[in-house]
C-alpha cells in the first residue's frame, strides 16, 4: 500500500515538475521571443504608418505650395500689365520665396524694381519741379497739353505745372516742319495707353493731344 503511494506521489510530482518546466518553457519563449518579435513587428507598422503620413502630409504640402504659386504668379503677372508695380513686387516676391530656384519671378522682379526706381526718381522730379527736357526721339508717347514755338513760353507753363505737382517733360519736336516746344504731364509705352489716359487729364482743357516721340 506504501508502496503504491509513493509510486502515484512520485507520478504526480513528475507531472507538476513537467508542468512547471513546460510553463518555464512557454513564458521563456513568450516574454523572450514571441512578445519580443510581436513588439518589434507593432513598431514597425507604427513607423511604417508614420513614414506613409509624413509622405502624404508632405505631398499635399507641395501641392499647396505650387496652387498658392501658381495663384501668385497669375496675381503678379496681371499686376505687371496693368503696371500694378507694388502688387506686382509683392506677389513675385512672395511667389519666389515658395520656390526660390524658379527664375521666372526673379526675372520678373528685377523689371518691375527698375520700373519702381523709374517712378522714385519721377516723383522726385517732380516734387523738387523738375522739368526733363526730352529733344531725341524715344518712340513714346506724350500727353502734350500745350505745344508751342516759343521756347521760353513753354518753359514757363512747364515750370509752373512742375510746381504744381506735374510729372512734366518739354518735348522738343517739328510739326509743319517748324520747331515746337511740346508741354507733356504724362508719356506711355503704347498709343492705346496714353489714348485711354486723356480723360484723367481733362482738367487742362479740350486741346490735349497724344504725340508719338
Amino acid at each position: 500500500m506504501n508502496e503504491h503511494s509513493n509510486s502515484g506521489g512520485r507520478i504526480l510530482l513528475i507531472i507538476i515538475a513537467t508542468i512547471v518546466v513546460l510553463g518555464g518553457a512557454i513564458g521563456a519563449w513568450y516574454w523572450l521571443s514571441y512578445k519580443p518579435e510581436q513588439d518589434a513587428k507593432e513598431q514597425a507598422r507604427l513607423e511604417q504608418v508614420a513614414l506613409e503620413q509624413a509622405e502624404q502630409k508632405r505631398k499635399e504640402d507641395a501641392a499647396k505650395r505650387e496652387a498658392e504659386y501658381d495663384r501668385l504668379i497669375n496675381e503678379a503677372d496681371a499686376a505687371f500689365d496693368q503696371e500694378e508695380w507694388e502688387l506686382a513686387q509683392s506677389s513675385y516676391s512672395r511667389a519666389s520665396s515658395l520656390f526660390p530656384n524658379q527664375d521666372y519671378p526673379k526675372s520678373k522682379l528685377i523689371l518691375v524694381n527698375e520700373k519702381l526706381d523709374e517712378l522714385a526718381a519721377l516723383e522726385a522730379k517732380r516734387a523738387a519741379g523738375i522739368v526733363e527736357t526730352v529733344s531725341e526721339p524715344t518712340n513714346r508717347f506724350y500727353v502734350i497739353v500745350s505745344s508751342s514755338i516759343d521756347d521760353d513760353l513753354a518753359s514757363d507753363y512747364a515750370s509752373k505745372l512742375a510746381s504744381e505737382g506735374n510729372n512734366v517733360k518739354l518735348v522738343k519736336h517739328n510739326a509743319n516742319e517748324l520747331p515746337f516746344h511740346g508741354v507733356s504731364v504724362a508719356d506711355y509705352e503704347t498709343w492705346e495707353q496714353a489714348q485711354g489716359a486723356l480723360p484723367s487729364f481733362s482738367n487742362f482743357g479740350s486741346g490735349v493731344w497724344v504725340l508719338k516721340f
